[in-house]
């Protein structure tokens, strides 16, 4: 993604530096090519480049 699509506050999924695989992450801040971001499992700050970033997908409770 480019950073004019990315949005603090909003959730995502991220490649995020450090970890395994895509997580699911909410934005703090938006730099030129890297985001600050919250990792919703577990509750860490993190470090993502905005090329691994993927629309995050909302999942229904039935």
């Amino acid at each position: 993604m480019e950073k004019y699509q990315v949005f603090p506050g909003q959730n995502y999924q991220a490649n995020v530096i450090g970890f395994t695989g895509l997580q699911e992450v909410s934005v703090i801040h938006v730099y030129e090519n890297t985001a600050t971001v919250l990792i919703k499992e577990t509750a860490e700050t993190g470090v993502a480049k905005l090329c691994n970033f993927l629309v995050g997908t909302t999942q229904l409770v039935s």
